[in-house]
Order: C-alpha cells, then sequence, then structure tokens
C-alpha cells in the first residue's frame, strides 16, 4: 500500500515563510546595526543568488550568505567612517 501525503502549505508559502524566520532572525542578531528592511533586501538578494540551489538547502544557504554580506556592509561601514 502506497501512502500519499499532501503538503500542508504550497512551496511558495513555506518558502516565504521561511524568508520570514531568516530575515526575523538576522534583525534580531544585528539589532540597532541595520534595519529589518534592509536586512529583507539582502536576503532577497541572497535567494536570488541561490536560485540554483536545492529548496531543503535554501534556507541555510540564503541565511548564511545573508548574513556573511550584512557583516561584509557593517565592516566596510566601520572602516569607511571612523
Amino acid at each position: 500500500m502506497t501512502t500519499h501525503l499532501e503538503p500542508s502549505a504550497s512551496p511558495e508559502t513555506s518558502q516565504s515563510a521561511q524568508r520570514s524566520l531568516t530575515v526575523n532572525r538576522l534583525a534580531a542578531e544585528f539589532s540597532g546595526r541595520i534595519s529589518p528592511e534592509c536586512i529583507d533586501i539582502v536576503v532577497e538578494g541572497a535567494l536570488a543568488d541561490l536560485s540554483w540551489a536545492s529548496s531543503k538547502a535554501l534556507p541555510e544557504l540564503s541565511e548564511r550568505l545573508a548574513r556573511q554580506r550584512i557583516i561584509s556592509y557593517l565592516d566596510s561601514k566601520a572602516n569607511n567612517f571612523d
């Protein structure tokens, strides 16, 4: 007997929810240094750049890439404006 399970949410919904979770985690991590709106833009760019990645790897990869881009931005900002 074969059992087929229906997903509880569409891929777009789960990707949107995952993106929100990622933005929320990064916003908490970088609170006071960069706005959640800017973080959302960085996450959007990371997701676009990682469109080749599997859907299972995409959440972790996009969060790592976005975090690295934010850190690089903050480092360059600190070096240029001190």
